[in-house]
């Protein structure tokens, strides 16, 4: 948590090239919650940080949430990519990405993981 701190004055922290966390991963963060009467842990990722992520982009944003998870002891995390829309048009990209994208992952590129995606 970053209380009153401002998103882009923690990231300018963050990715200062001689002093902050930056490696050669793309920059996501990951929010680990314990809700007393779900069965397990709920991660959620990206959130706030990615605004408009390419297609690489989401693949290493997942790929760091797996990991994540691995290091918090869920051996086999349960990943759903989910589009940020109420209702949209049938050919709307933000409808069709997360299929596409679940179809990509799960042709063997992140096999550390079980892969849920909306229904078109």
């Amino acid at each position: 948590m970053k209380g009153d701190l401002h998103t882009e004055e923690l990231m300018h922290a963050v990715v200062a090239s001689q002093t902050g966390l930056r490696t050669a991963r793309h920059i996501s963060h990951a929010y680990l919650m314990d809700i007393p009467d779900y069965p397990r842990p709920l991660l959620l990722t990206d959130v706030a940080i990615n605004i408009a992520p390419t297609l690489m982009e989401k693949v290493s944003i997942v790929q760091n949430a797996i990991d994540f998870a691995h290091v918090m002891g869920i051996a086999e995390p349960r990943v759903a990519i989910l589009a940020a829309v109420e209702t949209s048009a049938t050919g709307c990209p933000r409808r069709l990405m997360p299929r596409r994208y679940a179809r990509w992952l799960s042709a063997g590129r992140s096999p550390a993981a079980c892969w849920m995606a909306p229904r078109l």
